[in-house]
This record gives structure tokens, C-alpha cells and sequence, in this order.
């Protein structure tokens, strides 16, 4: 049998600086908006200015008279995108559970049902004149009222679509363990308690843009494709009446995802279109203001939790229920937020029985998306709110209830199962989560950092910690794919279908790749952009990159390695099994012949089949609160991850940082927001408020490893990590210095209003 020599991993594990940034530091990354071809012409999508209605017409002659546009086009010209609808991304589902009737057209024909939904599309030579154009398009829609809040909805007074006679979109169910009737009644208490999670999302710093031209072969090329580029590839094709082999995507530099970066949106659809209608490129670079209303937003539930213990503080089980606005559409990715909501509400904790359900409600907002953590996020909030009141009801420390309560070390790894088939079970491998907690509080020498904040004697202002744990989902999807490549230069290519969307997922894999071969770094390349060349892929999202992307090219190395003895020996007449590959060389007697030499290539496939991987995470968040204003000061944040392995602990630790900035952003500021008719408020960054440097405290982000033994490497997700538990931790940091007052927070975000709102509603209550 071959044996396969390495001299220890020189690479992975190393903070090495990321291979990316050089090229986007000098100004010489390439992203959408920097794209030209010969000829191309700009698109300006035209869109609703009412939440709700049904359209009467839409005037186009006017501007198709202007100097500089070449065409106009509402859904009485493009029939085959009016009537086609936008798929969830459910390509491996059997049976969707999404019904058809809550998909979006592409181009709205007969009602919209969002300010922002697109009613028709206008092209001319300049970006500039395409936008004067656009706003010079009449709109006629016959208004009517909206309905805007999730358990309106839930109601079904106004109705999104009449004939269906309700706007329950998603209804799920999940639960495992014993009666939960059952273990209430036994329980020596029982809370309940509803919580709001408010309606935020990604603002990423590159908005969205495409470029798209048909070639002289007649083949469709798009530019500007992120995170899933084949399955949008194929559902593009499918729309356009195109095979998928007539259609390349490529993917440039992308700054930023989050969740909201990729999906399919009507755009997707109508600037290939407009491309192929007019045999010329067509440029179109969303505007922050468009971004805005109609780029996916998330969160927002309502989360209704019961749940009993023993009078010791021992959990027992609980019932949950999230009702979530998906906005006007079932957007591709609209089911994720409501299902991953219930399906988180176990978190790291022994509980002997659950149920939780997902409803999702169409409301006359922006759809709902993907935003980092969905679900996860939210069902933390609850989760850790409730253990937090639990504690206060019982006498204990919130820090003793969890030590308590979470998955003892010595039963993990475990499966918990939540529905009836066999991926619906939470999957919770390697880890110890009691001693990463301690390894957080020690960390942050939470005692006295207890007994200083309890000491404190300003009555204008209070300090409040916040302690919060979760688990984190990994290594979402089904399979990946690669193809790595020995240059005749002595240097190695990998084609991954893993994506780059900002996480250095270049850098990690050339790190695996380096380690494998024994060669510099400089000498790999990795690659995923483009669909000619990387032929299929699941793409970036669910924390799978590190997961999949090293599986696939571990599946190709081992396939180029057997591929270069079987050449080696066809051209020695040796036997293949007798030779040694070692490092970027094969060895045969006394003689090494390189990989390069050979020109040899692998392809490999990594499809782990199962649930996904659960990875613990806990964060410690220190909070002042300035009683006359209500304004919060996050004083320290500090969270502990599991990401595995850490390939690369310096990207790993920006991830986290990150993560948690765009939380803590989340928890205290930031909201969309909109009036009583549908009108979106937020904007502008005036009014959709991102945190800056000076509302962000230092981060402080602690890696643990516990290799994960089923996975390669035995590295599980990290991206999502440090997002997941700074809402829960921020709301019992406050909670906790609103004690004497008697305030609880049940809602977010935490702005100051909302605080001392809660502040005056206490002191009127007692």
C-alpha cells in the first residue's frame, strides 16, 4: 500500500496575514461596479412607491422618447418574467413547504405588495439618464391598506392574497424528548414570557450590481454573482429558456455578504434579460437608498416561550412560538429565519423535552432574507431572557443556572431529535461546554467583576453584565466540489465551489493546499470564480466553507496523488501501489519526478451526509445605562468560540470581531423601520443607524479548540460565531442594571428611548 509522508503542518494554524487583501488595499480588486464592457448601457429599475395595491397602469411612453434611453419595459413587455416566480433555494427538498403563491414575480403585473417591489425597468446610455428617466415613469396603483406588524398579520384581516384566504406562509413544527404537558405540570416553577426581536439586516459595504453581455457564441456571461453562483446560475437559465451550459457566471471581489449578498432577486433576472433583448451589455449598480428597501432585511420575530424547572433551578422543558415577518415575499432564502428560530430554541442545553413552532406571516415590508445568524440570533435572545428571569425568580446567579443546566462534557457527542426525519436532528459533537464557560468567566474574572459592578453608588448611572450561552450551526449543505491542478511551474491551482465573500476563504484553503504538497504558500492559487472553470458548486453560506471547501480539496489531492503514481507508472512500468508520493513529488527509487513534471490534476467531492455540526459559543457583555437619557454604553464585550481547528486564528479572530460589532450595531441601534402605510423610514444612513468605532468597545475574542473527529481536519463553522449570542448578552447586561428599577427587557433594539421608556413604564408600575 502507498504511503503518504508529510512533515507536519507548516501552514494550517498559523496566523498568517490573508493572500486577499494586498490586491484590495493597492485599489486593485475588481468589484461589480468597476466592470465594463464595449457598448454596455445602464438599467434603472422603476419600483412601487406604495406598500400595497393594485396596479392600474404604468406609462411608459414618455420616456422612451427621452434622448439617451433605449428601452423601457414594465410586465406587459416582459410577459415571461411577470410570470415567472422566485424559487426558494430548496433544490434537494422532495417536497417544498413553501407554497407557490408566496414566491415573487419578477416583474409585478397585477398588485404589489411592497414600496420598492419592481413594476418596470428603464435603460439607457448613462446611468444618470436612466435615472432621470425612471423618475419621470408614471405609476398609477389603486392604494390600499397594509398590514405590517406579524401578529396582525397572523389575523388575516388584510390579506396579501385574497384567494388564498390567509397569510400563514410557513407553519412548522418541531419538538423531541418527553410530554411537555407533561414536565410543566411536575415543574416547581413556570415562566412565560413574549419577546420582539425588531426588523434589521446586513448593510454590506458593496451594494449589489451586475454586468451582463452575450457573447459572439451566443452564450450568456453575468458578472457580479456571489455566494451561490450555480443554483443561480440554473434558476436564471431556467427563467430565460436557456440551458445552463449557454450561461457563465463569474463571481468578482464581493464586499461583503452576510446573508443578503447572493440571493436571488428579481435583478438577478431582469439584467440578463434585458441583455439578451437588446444583444448588448447591461449595467445596473443598486444606489444605497435602493439597497435599503430592497435588499433582503431579517430578524424580526415574535417569540412566545414557557418553559418549567425544579425549585434547585434544574430545566426540565419548554414550548415555544416565533412568529416571524417574512415580508411581502417568500424570498429564496425566506424560510431560514422562522425554521432555524425553532430549531435553535434548544441551545446548549439538557432539556427533557421541547416543542417549538414556526410560523411565517406575509406583511407589506421588503422580504425577509438571510442576515448572519438567523434564527439563531433571535432564539438566543429569547432563550438567554428567560434563563436570565428564571435566575432572578429562583435566587441565582444567571452563571450558576447555566453551569446547571448545559450538556455535560461527558455526554457529548450526542444527538438530539426534533422532528421525524433523519436530518432533523442537532448534531452535538466535539466540545466541553461547562469548561469553555469557565474559560470566558475566568477571562474576564467574572467574581469580581460581579462584586465591582454591585458596589456601584451612582444613581444616575448603572452598570449591568450580561452573560449569554448558545451553539452555533456549521457545515450547512449537502456536498462540495474541487479540482486542484500540479502547473507545470512547479505551483498548484484549486478550483473550489465554495465561494469568497469577504472570509478569506482563499487564504485557509492555500494554507491546506501548501501543508499538503510541503510547498510555499506562494506557490497555490486558489480559485473559485468563474463557472467555466469551477463546474459545479454549493457555494458560501450556513458556516460550511472551512467544512466543505477542505473536504472537496482533501478529495482532490488524494485523487491527483493516486493520479500521478498511475503516470509515473506508465511511463517506469512500475506498479502504481509501490510508489511514494512525498510532498509535490513522486519517488521512485532513488529519483523524484515532480507533480508538475507529471501534469497531473484531481477532482474530488466531500459530501458528509447527516445534520450539521454545533459549535458552543458564550460572550460576557459589561453595559452602563445613563438613567435620565436610557442611553447604553457597551463598556466590554468578550465571547469564547469553538471554531475546531483554527486553520487561521487571525482571520478566525476578525470574523468574530466582526461578527460581534454587527451585533452589538443590531441590539442598540439599528432598525427598518416604517410608517402605519408601508413607507419604509430608514432610508439613508441618517436614519438606518450603523454603529461606529466610538459605540463599539474593544472586542475581545477568545479561541478554544475541540476537533471536531468527523470533519476534516476536525474544523467546524466560525463565521457566524461571534454574532450569536451579543443580543442575549446585551439585553441581560441591561436587564441587569435596570434591577432597581424593576425594568425587564423583552424587546429590542435597545436605543435610548426604548430604555428609558421601560425605565418610566417601571417607575409607574411601582
Amino acid at each position: 500500500m502507498t504511503t503518504v509522508t508529510q512533515s507536519g503542518n507548516r501552514f494550517v494554524g498559523e496566523p498568517i496575514r490573508r493572500l486577499e487583501d494586498r490586491a484590495l488595499v493597492t485599489g486593485r480588486g475588481q468589484y461589480a461596479a468597476d466592470l465594463h464592457r464595449p457598448g454596455q448601457v445602464w438599467a434603472r429599475i422603476v419600483r412601487s412607491p406604495v406598500a400595497h395595491g393594485a396596479i392600474v397602469g404604468v406609462d411608459l411612453d414618455a420616456v422612451r422618447d427621452m434622448p439617451g434611453v433605449i428601452g423601457a419595459y414594465a410586465s406587459g413587455d416582459a410577459p415571461e418574467l411577470a410570470a415567472a416566480r422566485i424559487p426558494p433555494r430548496l433544490e434537494a427538498a422532495e417536497e417544498s413547504p413553501i407554497p407557490e403563491w408566496g414566491l415573487q414575480p419578477i416583474i409585478a403585473s397585477e398588485r404589489v405588495r411592497y414600496v420598492g417591489e419592481p413594476v418596470a425597468v428603464i435603460v439607457a446610455t448613462d446611468p444618470y439618464l436612466a435615472e432621470t428617466a425612471a423618475q419621470q415613469v408614471w405609476v398609477e396603483i389603486d392604494e390600499e391598506d397594509a398590514v405590517l406588524d406579524a401578529l396582525d398579520a397572523l389575523e388575516d384581516g388584510v390579506l396579501l392574497h385574497p384567494d388564498q384566504g390567509t397569510n400563514v406562509n410557513v407553519d412548522m413544527r418541531f419538538g423531541g424528548g418527553g410530554s411537555v404537558d407533561a414536565l410543566l405540570a411536575q415543574a416547581d416553577i413556570v415562566i412565560s414570557e413574549r419577546f420582539y426581536e425588531h426588523r434589521h439586516g446586513s448593510t454590506p459595504l458593496e451594494t449589489r450590481g451586475f454586468l451582463a453581455e452575450v457573447g459572439d457564441d451566443g452564450r450568456l456571461t453575468v458578472w457580479g454573482a456571489a455566494k451561490v453562483k450555480h443554483f443561480n446560475l440554473r434558476a436564471v437559465a431556467r427563467v430565460l429558456g436557456l440551458s445552463p451550459s449557454q450561461v457563465r457566471f463569474v463571481e468578482p471581489d464581493v464586499g461583503g455578504a452576510f446573508g443578503a449578498r447572493g440571493e436571488l432577486y428579481p435583478e438577478d433576472y431582469i439584467i440578463p434579460w434585458l441583455a439578451l433583448k437588446l444583444s448588448r451589455p447591461v449595467k445596473w449598480v443598486e444606489d444605497r437608498a435602493e439597497s435599503l428597501v430592497a435588499l433582503n432585511q431579517s430578524r424580526e420575530h415574535y417569540i412566545d416561550v414557557e418553559l418549567g424547572a425544579t425549585a434547585d433551578g434544574r430545566l426540565l422543558g419548554f414550548r415555544s412560538r416565533n412568529v416571524t415577518s417574512l415580508g411581502a415575499y417568500m424570498r429564496t432564502n425566506g424560510i431560514v429565519p422562522p425554521m432555524l428560530c425553532a430549531q435553535s430554541m434548544h441551545g446548549p442545553y439538557a432539556w427533557q423535552g421541547f416543542e417549538a413552532r414556526a410560523l411565517g406571516v406575509l406583511t407589506n415590508k421588503t422580504p425577509l432574507g438571510t442576515f448572519r445568524g438567523p434564527g439563531e440570533v433571535e432564539a438566543t435572545f429569547a432563550r438567554e431572557r428567560m434563563l436570565d428571569i428564571l435566575a432572578g425568580r429562583l435566587g441565582l446567579d444567571p452563571v450558576e443556572l447555566r453551569v446547571r443546566n448545559l450538556i455535560a462534557a461527558e455526554t457529548i457527542p450526542h444527538t438530539v431529535s426534533f422532528g421525524p426525519d433523519d436530518d432533523d436532528v442537532l448534531r452535538f459533537g466535539s466540545g466541553n461546554y461547562p469548561e469553555q464557560l469557565d474559560t470566558l468567566l475566568e477571562h474576564v474574572g467574572y467574581p469580581s467583576l460581579r462584586e465591582r459592578v454591585g458596589s456601584g453608588k451612582d444613581p444616575e448611572t448603572s452598570i449591568g453584565i450580561g452573560v449569554a450561552c448558545s451553539v452555533s450551526e456549521s457545515g450547512v449543505g449537502h456536498s462540495e466540489w474541487a479540482r486542484v491542478v500540479a502547473e507545470r511551474d512547479g505551483s498548484f491551482t484549486a478550483y473550489v465551489g465554495v465561494a469568497a465573500v469577504g472570509q478569506g476563504i482563499r487564504t485557509a484553503l492555500a494554507q491546506v493546499v501548501a501543508d499538503q504538497f510541503e510547498v510555499p504558500i506562494e506557490r497555490v492559487r486558489v480559485t473559485h470564480s468563474d463557472t467555466d472553470e469551477v463546474e459545479e458548486g454549493e457555494g458560501a453560506f450556513g458556516d460550511r466553507g472551512m467544512i466543505f471547501g477542505t473536504g472537496a480539496v482533501l478529495a482532490a489531492i488524494a485523487d491527483l496523488k493516486q493520479e500521478a503514481r498511475r503516470s509515473l507508472a506508465g511511463r517506469t512500468g512500475e506498479n502504481a501501489d509501490g510508489l511514494e508520493v512525498i510532498g509535490d513529488a513522486v519517488v521512485s527509487g532513488g529519483d523524484r519526478w515532480s507533480l508538475g513534471e507529471l501534469g497531473v490534476a484531481g477532482v474530488g467531492r466531500y459530501e458528509p451526509g447527516g445534520p450539521t455540526w454545533l459549535s458552543f459559543c458564550a460572550a460576557v457583555a459589561v453595559v452602563s445605562v445613563d438613567v435620565p437619557t436610557g442611553r447604553v454604553t457597551p463598556l466590554r464585550y468578550a465571547g469564547c468560540y469553538d471554531p475546531g481547528r483554527a486553520v487561521n486564528p487571525l482571520m478566525l479572530e476578525g470574523q468574530f470581531t466582526g461578527a460581534a460589532a454587527q451585533g452589538l450595531g443590531g441590539a442598540l441601534l439599528e432598525e427598518s423601520s416604517y410608517d402605519s402605510t408601508g413607507q419604509p423610514l430608514s432610508t439613508t444612513f441618517m436614519d438606518y443607524m450603523l454603529p461606529t468605532m466610538a459605540e463599539i468597545p474593544e472586542i475581545e475574542s477568545l479561541i478554544v479548540e475541540y476537533p471536531e473527529p468527523t470533519t476534516p481536519l476536525g474544523v467546524k463553522g466560525g463565521g457566524n460565531s461571534g454574532i450569536i449570542c451579543t443580543h442575549a448578552a446585551i439585553a441581560n447586561a441591561v436587564s441587569d442594571a435596570l434591577r432597581p428599577y424593576g425594568a425587564q427587557v423583552t424587546s429590542m433594539p435597545l436605543r435610548a428611548d426604548a430604555v428609558r421608556a421601560l425605565i418610566r413604564a417601571a417607575e409607574m408600575a411601582r
